[in-house]
């Protein structure tokens, strides 16, 4: 929400350049509207030349604004350095903004300033932090998680996910729960809707709840590989399996499966039957870039699936009718 009616209220003429002639603002609200189509047609350098009118105002939640969007525009245009000083000061005005801070982590990473930036990560992950999808890519994905440094703070606040594949269970919900008692368990919004309960990190799929014709849960699935890149929470699925598992260690751990298919390149899916659950394990190679110690050629667990006998067979059924 923007400054004061005092500020909105100012009338302050910004001469805007090339190509647009002049453009009149009566104040910070129709300058952030200006520049929001600005920043649609990727003109950067003008919402730079633009906000810096605006610079001096008194107001801190003006200045911090006005410092943000200077941020990103030089962000945009590969500027770090200005990024970086136009980040520091608006995380100086409200350090609680979660996402000038990331801003500021990646640009601290790429100007060179690594301690800066660890220190930031650490923070955002102790905070409790759940998604960090823009925290590993705004700094460049392929340079940050290939750091040593980025995985020991992984590492060290990581949050296990513990999985009961005997019993279908995971976050505290277990397979043939009704969807209501789900939703409450999972805090999902009190409107949710549809047939599946679903977690993101930025536009990857985490884990999904999937829900029969009658409500009740009858799937759970985890990308583990969405999990490790995107998440701090780690996979902890019992028998001395985690998100680290390959093929042989599942086999080690389980039995030999019920069946095993492949598809792809280097794609194995194996299938066990346990106590009424079908639980499915799919390896593939991890794609770049990968934590240290792995390899891009060797498969480990990257998606978890348990559904309820009954309702794969029920389904199965119908299919063939």
């Amino acid at each position: 929400m923007l400054p004061s009616s005092k500020m909105r209220t100012t009338a302050i003429i910004v001469a805007c350049l090339t190509g647009f002639g002049a453009v009149w603002a009566q104040d910070l609200d129709s300058a952030l509207s200006y520049a929001g189509q600005l920043v649609q047609e990727h003109r950067y350098q003008e919402v730079i030349e633009l906000m810096t009118h605006f610079e001096d105002l008194d107001d801190p939640e003006a200045q911090y604004v006005v410092a943000a969007e200077i941020g990103r525009a030089h962000y945009h245009l590969g500027d770090y350095l200005a990024a970086n000083n136009a980040f520091r000061k608006a995380v100086a005005l409200r350090p609680r903004r979660i996402e000038t801070a990331l801003y500021f982590q990646a640009t601290s990473y790429l100007v060179g300033d690594r301690d800066q930036a660890y220190t930031i990560f650490r923070e955002i992950l102790a905070s409790g932090a759940t998604d960090l999808y823009l925290a590993v890519t705004l700094p460049g994905e392929s340079t940050f998680l290939t750091d040593p440094a980025v995985w020991e703070i992984l590492d060290e606040l990581a949050k296990p996910v513990e999985v009961d594949t005997d019993r279908g269970s995971m976050l505290g919900v277990e397979l043939g729960q009704p969807q209501a008692e789900v939703e409450d368990q999972l805090g999902a919004p009190s409107d949710a809707t549809g047939s599946a309960l679903t977690a993101h990190a930025g536009p990857f799929l985490t884990w999904a709840f999937g829900f029969d014709d009658s409500g009740m849960l009858a799937q759970i699935m985890v990308h583990n590989e969405h999990l490790l890149r995107y998440t701090p929470y780690r996979l902890e699925l019992g028998y001395e399996l985690d998100w680290r598992s390959t093929p042989e260690v599942a086999i080690s751990a389980l039995g030999a499966p019920e069946s095993t298919s492949t598809g792809g390149t280097d794609v194995v899916v194996m299938v066990w039957r346990r106590d009424g659950v079908r639980l499915t394990l799919e390896f593939a190679p991890l794609r770049p870039p990968v934590p240290p110690g792995f390899t891009t050629d060797r498969p480990v667990l990257r998606v978890m699936r348990m559904e309820a006998v009954e309702a794969v067979e029920a389904e199965t059924d119908h299919a063939t009718e």
